[in-house]
C-alpha cells in the first residue's frame, strides 16, 4: 500500500473522465437532435451531409424557379388568349364584310374596328411583361441579326442551328397599280364599287371623293385632271385594283401586286429540305425538324444579299436543377401584327375589309394568324407540363435526399436515450468508486496506529 501514488484513484478518475465525455456527447445529441454536432463526431458523415444539405437547398430554390416559370407562362398565355379572341373577332368581321349586301360605308365602319383591334394586338404585345422583361414583343425570343438594313430578321425557331445564313433578294415585293379616267358626268367603278359622277360636280370635288374612297380601301390615289394613278399601300400578290373607267365596258385589273422572290444560300442545303412562302415582303423559310425563320425584305433592292446570323441567346432560360446546365430553354414567340403577317414593317395593313375580295382575303390571313397563335399557346402548354413534372421530380428528390441526410445526421432518440441512461449509471458508479479509492490511503493510518 502506497501513499504518494493512489493508482486506484487515478484509474477510477480516468474511467470517470471517459464516461463523462461520452455522457456529454449523449446530452448534446439528445438536446440538439443531431447525431453529428462537430466534425470529430463523424468527419466523413459530416462531409456527406453537407453535400446533401447543399443539394437540398438548391433543389428547393430550383422548385421555386419552376414556379416562377409557371407564372411567366400563365402571364404570356393570358395575353395570347386575348390576342386570339381579337383575331376571332376580326375573322367574324371579315365574314360579315365578305357579304356583298354591305355598302362601302358599312365596310368602312368594319375596317375601323379592324384597325383598332390590330392596334390593340400590338399594344398587348408591347405591354405584356414579367418583372420588367417583355414576353410577346420578341424580347424572349431567340436572338437573330443581319448585316444589312435592307433585310430584317424577325425570328428564328429553336430548331434553327447556330450560324450564318445567306439570302439573296431576286425580286422585291411590289404593290398593285392601275389608273382610272372619268368624265363629267359618267359612271366608274373601283374594286366593285360603282361611283356615279353628276353633271354639276367639279373636278376637284370628284377627285376628293374618289381619293377618300381609295383611302378607305388602302389605296393611294394621285390625281391629275380627270385621271388618277392608283397604288395599293400594301404589297404582294394578294393586292389588286380592279377599275372600270368612263366609257369602258370591261373591268381592268391593271398590274397586280408581286411577292418578294429570294434565293437561299448554300447553308440551306439540301435544297429539297427547305422552302419559303412570301406574303408581300415578309418571307417565311421552313425546313425539316421544326426549322422556321422569318425575315422582312421591305427595304431591299433587287439582287441585294444579306446574311442572317442566328445566336444561342435571347430566349428565356430557367434554372430548374441544383447544378449547372440543368436548365429549361423557353422560346416565347413574338406575336405582333408584323410577325402575324397582318402589317408590314412600316405599319401598313396587309388586310382590308372595304371590298368583298379584300374581306375574303382577310379571312384566310386571319386563319393563318390564329393558327400561329394557337401553335404558340400549344408550345407554352408543353413547357408548363414540363415544369409541372419538374416540380414533382424536384419534390421527390428533396424528400429522398432529406431522408438520406436524416439517417446520417439525426439522432435516434430511443437508442441514444438508452446509451445515455447506461452512461449516467456508469458515471454514478465511477464517481462512487473514485470516492472509495480516495479513502484507501486512510487504511495505512490504521496499520500505523496498530
Amino acid at each position: 500500500m502506497k501513499i504518494n501514488h493512489n493508482i486506484s484513484a487515478q484509474l477510477a478518475n480516468v474511467n470517470l473522465k471517459k464516461i463523462d465525455t461520452r455522457l456529454s456527447a449523449s446530452l448534446q445529441r439528445l438536446s440538439s437532435g443531431y447525431k453529428i454536432n462537430k466534425a470529430a463526431d463523424d468527419s466523413a458523415g459530416m462531409a456527406i451531409s453537407n453535400k446533401m444539405r447543399t443539394q437540398i437547398k438548391a433543389l428547393d430554390r430550383a422548385g421555386r424557379n419552376a414556379l416562377d416559370g409557371d407564372s411567366i407562362i400563365q402571364t404570356a398565355e393570358g395575353a395570347m388568349t386575348e390576342i386570339e379572341n381579337m383575331l376571332q373577332r376580326i375573322r367574324e368581321l371579315g365574314v360579315q364584310s365578305a357579304n356583298d349586301t354591305l355598302a362601302l360605308e358599312d365596310r368602312q365602319a368594319i375596317q375601323k374596328e379592324v384597325d383598332d383591334l390590330l392596334d390593340e394586338i400590338d399594344r398587348i404585345s408591347r405591354a405584356t411583361e414579367f418583372n420588367g422583361k417583355g414576353l410577346l414583343d420578341g424580347s424572349s425570343s431567340r436572338t437573330t441579326m443581319t448585316n444589312s438594313l435592307a433585310i430584317r430578321s424577325i425570328s428564328a425557331s429553336m430548331d434553327v442551328p447556330l450560324g450564318e445564313y445567306t439570302i439573296t433578294v431576286e425580286d422585291i415585293a411590289m404593290p398593285a397599280k392601275n389608273s382610272l379616267s372619268y368624265d363629267i358626268p359618267s359612271v366608274v367603278s373601283i374594286n366593285g364599287y360603282t361611283i356615279e359622277i353628276g353633271p354639276d360636280e367639279s373636278v376637284q370635288s370628284v377627285n376628293k371623293r374618289l381619293i377618300e374612297i381609295c383611302d378607305s380601301m388602302g389605296i393611294d390615289a394621285e390625281a391629275s385632271g380627270t385621271s388618277l394613278e392608283l397604288t395599293t399601300r400594301a404589297k404582294g400578290s394578294a393586292q389588286q385594283i380592279a377599275v372600270r373607267s368612263a366609257g369602258e365596258e370591261e373591268v381592268d385589273f391593271g398590274d397586280p401586286g408581286i411577292d418578294a422572290v429570294i434565293n437561299l444560300g448554300d447553308e440551306f442545303a439540301p435544297e429539297d429540305s427547305f422552302s419559303y412562302s412570301a406574303s408581300g415582303a415578309l418571307i417565311t423559310i421552313v425546313g425539316s425538324g421544326g426549322f422556321e425563320m422569318q425575315i422582312d425584305t421591305s427595304n431591299a433592292e433587287g439582287g441585294e444579299e444579306g446574311i442572317v446570323r442566328v445566336e444561342d441567346a435571347g430566349y428565356m432560360v430557367l434554372q430548374i436543377g441544383a447544378n449547372e446546365h440543368q436548365t429549361l430553354e423557353m422560346d416565347i414567340y413574338e406575336l405582333t401584327c408584323q410577325s402575324l403577317s397582318l402589317r408590314d414593317i412600316d405599319g401598313v395593313n396587309q388586310i382590308n375589309a372595304c371590298t368583298q375580295a379584300g374581306a375574303t382575303h382577310m379571312i384566310s390571313k386571319i386563319d393563318e394568324a390564329i393558327s400561329k397563335v394557337s401553335e404558340a399557346r400549344s408550345t407554352l402548354g408543353a413547357f408548363q407540363n414540363r415544369l409541372d413534372s419538374t416540380r414533382a421530380s424536384l419534390d421527390i428528390s428533396v424528400e429522398n435526399l432529406t431522408d438520406s441526410m436524416s439517417r446520417i445526421m439525426d439522432t435516434d432518440m430511443a437508442s441514444e436515450m438508452t446509451e445515455y441512461t447506461q452512461r449516467s449509471v456508469l458515471s454514478q458508479a465511477a464517481s462512487s468508486m473514485l470516492a472509495q479509492a480516495n479513502n484507501r490511503p486512510q487504511e495505512i493510518m490504521a496499520l500505523m496506529q496498530s
